[in-house]
C-alpha cells in the first residue's frame, strides 16, 4: 500500500510544480500587446525559447519563453503578449507551450489523486 501513497504523492507534487506557476500566470494576466521576438536562443539538444520585447505605457519589457522542443519563434517576428496590467514585466506570449505545460501538469496531479485514493480504498478493504 505504501507504493500506491509514494506514487501518488510524486505525481502530486510533479503536477503542482509544474502547473500551479502557469495557473497564476494565466490568472493575473489578462492584458494584451503585440511584442517583437528580438533572439532566439538554441541549446544543444534541439530546443529553444524567444526573447520578446513590448511596449506597455511608453516603456518597453523583455522577458524569455520557456523552452520549447518546437521552433515556433521567427526572429524579427511580431507576437501576442499577454501580461499583468498591475506588473507589466510578468508575460507570457501565446503559442509558447504554456497551455500544454498547465494540461500536463494537472493531468499528473489528477494522476497522483486517483492513486492516493486508490491507496486510500486499498488500506480500508484489506
Amino acid at each position: 500500500m505504501i507504493v500506491f501513497w509514494i506514487i501518488g504523492i510524486l505525481f502530486l507534487i510533479v503536477g503542482l510544480i509544474v502547473s500551479v506557476p502557469n495557473l497564476i500566470k494565466f490568472i493575473k494576466c489578462k492584458e494584451h500587446t503585440t511584442g517583437k521576438i528580438v533572439s532566439i536562443d538554441s541549446s544543444s539538444n534541439g530546443n529553444a525559447r524567444a526573447v520578446y520585447e513590448y511596449i506597455v505605457s511608453s516603456s518597453k519589457y523583455t522577458n524569455k519563453t520557456n523552452w520549447t522542443p518546437y521552433h515556433i519563434f521567427h526572429l524579427d517576428g511580431e507576437c501576442h503578449v499577454i501580461y499583468d496590467k498591475n506588473n507589466p514585466d510578468y508575460s507570457y506570449i501565446k503559442q509558447s507551450g504554456q497551455y500544454i505545460r498547465c494540461i500536463v501538469g494537472i493531468l499528473f496531479a489528477m494522476i497522483g489523486i486517483g492513486v492516493l485514493l486508490l491507496g486510500i480504498f486499498l488500506i480500508t478493504v484489506l
